[in-house]
């Protein structure tokens, strides 16, 4: 069975776009990553990594320098790369997603961050290099605990199976705290920096996208693993989107 692995990012009311994005594998995989990965966790001396404390050199980081994040993030995603074959973000600006939804006048809307896992969904069951394992072998998703809308999220993945008889697919849903395993930490990372790049992205005009770099700490991410990703920049049958840093 495949294990997906997802955190969020965003959530604070100065954040304009909300993200969720991880990484997906299967079980035995992600046994092997972790028994691996340990050991630079312990070099570095790093006991839980949050990617915003990474960022801006808090907690654990204090005192980093830039070569040594590099440096730990690429030896992360060098284990990685043997054993997690795609990582996935989708994004939502949220003011937007809040007024077309009133706009279409229905009772009831899910969150922009349950839209956000509705497409992972999406692109799990249909992507090239999954989907085929994905509906044969069937998913469980991981997320992170604490976020206020995870009971609405939850109830929309049960509503999904059971609406398009995929109980095969989508096998079960859970949520875990920060420490649980390395996994949801990565989720996090990818989640983080996917929203924060996807940000300057929507700030400048679309002529002007191609020239914005990704950053280093993007560019490690997706150096050996594909990622696909996706920011929603408006809501409704015909609305656009911005696709950025896509290994797809």
């Amino acid at each position: 069975m495949l294990v997906c692995y997802l955190d969020d990012s965003g959530k604070d009311p100065q954040s304009r776009i909300t993200n969720i994005g991880g990484y997906i594998a299967r079980e035995d995989e992600w046994k092997a990553f972790e028994s691996e990965v340990e050991p630079y966790f312990s070099e570095f001396r790093v006991k839980i990594l949050h990617a915003s404390d990474l960022h801006g050199t808090r907690g654990e980081f204090k005192g980093w320098r830039v070569l040594r994040k590099h440096a730990f993030v690429a030896r992360i995603f060098q284990v990685m790369s043997r054993h997690v074959p795609l990582g996935l973000a989708a994004g939502a600006v949220k003011e937007t997603y809040k007024k077309r939804a009133k706009e279409r006048g229905r009772k009831r809307t899910v969150t922009a961050y349950t839209f956000c896992f509705n497409l992972l969904i999406d692109w799990i069951l249909t992507d090239v290099r999954i989907g085929k394992e994905a509906n044969t072998d069937g998913v469980c998703f991981k997320l992170e605990s604490g976020h206020e809308n995870n009971r609405e999220l939850e109830k929309q993945f049960y509503d999904i199976r059971q609406r398009h008889k995929l109980e095969h697919a989508l096998r079960s849903i859970c949520f875990v705290p920060k420490d649980n395993c390395r996994a949801i930490q990565i989720a996090d990372l990818i989640a983080f920096y996917s929203r924060r790049h996807g940000a300057v992205l929507e700030s400048v005009q679309g002529d002007q996208r191609s020239k914005i770099s990704p950053g280093t700490m993007l560019n490690i991410m997706k150096e050996r693993i594909p990622h696909r990703t996706y920011v929603g920049t408006d809501f409704g049958p015909n609305a656009p989107g911005s696709r950025f840093f896509s290994g797809a």
